[in-house]
């Protein structure tokens, strides 16, 4: 009996404890008018369009090129004034309601959103009323956002993707969405989007007009660039780095021909093997990537390395056998040959020197004329937007 007594004094004295309280009157009175408006009908004074102030805060991204789409986490806000929830307590601010079905939302959709969803099973979302009747709609959620590339600048690419943030039911006529006057956009300075970072964030408008009328939309250009510095340690330095393991069979003799066909064959391989391999996590696209540029330019000049060692090794085998041929165990014969080569010696000499400065020259050009093609590429596409 005793225990009964103080549980109803306690109730007693918590009941006007929340009497007293300005927070709690002024939250029952919010939730007396949601429970008496119909969260149907949208608020409108002389039957105006209702305004919504569209906001977006960017926690993380997570960009695939391959699948071409963007996943934005984000908390999204929107806000309006529902003249039928102002209340009137001088002392607070505002009231937080935690469930937003009980009250008229706008109707915002994703246009071009693969997917939309909540970040965990209960949704993160609540409305916050303030006593002129405003009101603040709040969620955090992730889009994953289609975002068409143009990989013709690959891996020296820059992309801008699109959110398109629109109404689905109502008309101009009842609903017009704009962004938020004071940083419609605000990115976390945590964000972090893999091998992509965050350029810039371009707010605008995308209204768009059917045959039921026209319906107001908001956009923002997300544009992104992409981090060269992982593909340069992990392709562009290794292929230049096997290109000059190829080139050590210049300082190798011509008779040693097999250090010198493995020194230019296993690069060749080695490299086609990795590209291989390399482009099967990328994107497949109809037209040349400066990628492959970079790539087939650079199994070409190994080829043709690997051709510079095989024409010089048969030269030299050649010139051995012309050497050898020269003899005979016949002294008349070979005294008369030995006039003879005495008569062209001249010529052989100018001739063998030829050949030796043909083969300098071929190995000049072909460093130089690799070298001068990475710095056209580099100047080309680091160096450029």
């Amino acid at each position: 009996m005793l225990y009964a007594t103080l549980l109803l004094l306690l109730a007693v004295s918590a009941g006007r404890a929340d009497e007293n309280d300005p927070q709690a009157k002024a939250t029952a009175e919010v939730l007396s008018k949601l429970e008496l408006s119909d969260a149907q009908v949208r608020p409108s004074v002389n039957n105006e369009p209702t305004t919504a102030k569209v906001q977006a805060y960017v926690r993380n991204m997570d960009v695939d090129d391959v699948d071409m789409k963007i996943t934005l986490d984000m908390t999204f806000r929107m806000r309006w004034n529902d003249h039928r929830l102002a209340f009137d307590v001088p002392e607070v601010n505002n009231v937080v309601v935690l469930n937003p079905k009980m009250a008229w939302l706008p109707d915002a959709f994703f246009k071009n959103a693969f997917t939309t969803q909540y970040k965990s099973v209960h949704p993160e979302n609540y409305l916050r009323v303030y006593p002129d009747g405003n009101v603040t709609y709040s969620t955090r959620l992730s889009v994953a956002l289609s975002c068409p590339m143009n990989l013709v600048r690959f891996p020296h690419d820059t992309q801008e993707c699109q959110m398109q943030i629109a109404s689905y039911g109502y008309t101009t006529k009842d609903l017009i969405l704009v962004w938020r006057e004071e940083t419609p956009t605000e990115i976390s300075q945590f964000l972090h989007g893999g091998r992509f970072s965050l350029d810039r964030f371009d707010t605008g408008y995308c209204n768009s007009r059917t045959s039921t009328g026209d319906y107001s939309c908001v956009s923002v250009s997300v544009v992104i660039r992409r981090d060269f510095g992982a593909y340069l340690l992990e392709w562009y330095l290794p292929t230049i780095f096997l290109i000059g393991v190829a080139w050590f069979s210049f300082f190798i003799p011509f008779e040693q021909f097999l250090g010198r066909l493995l020194l230019t064959l296993i690069p060749l391989i080695s490299l086609a093997s990795f590209t291989n391999t390399f482009t099967k996590g990328l994107a497949s696209v109809p037209y040349i990537k400066a990628f492959d540029i970079f790539t087939g330019f650079s199994l070409c000049v190994i080829f043709l390395t690997l051709v510079h060692v095989v024409v010089c090794y048969v030269k030299g085998l050649k010139s051995n056998y012309n050497v050898t041929e020269g003899k005979s165990d016949d002294p008349e014969e070979g005294a008369a040959k030995n006039v003879e080569v005495e008569e062209t010696s001249g010529f052989k000499r100018v001739l063998q020197k030829a050949k030796g400065k043909a083969e300098f020259l071929s190995r000049t050009f072909l460093v130089g004329f690799y070298i001068a093609f990475l710095f056209v590429y580099f100047a080309a596409y680091c160096g450029t937007g």
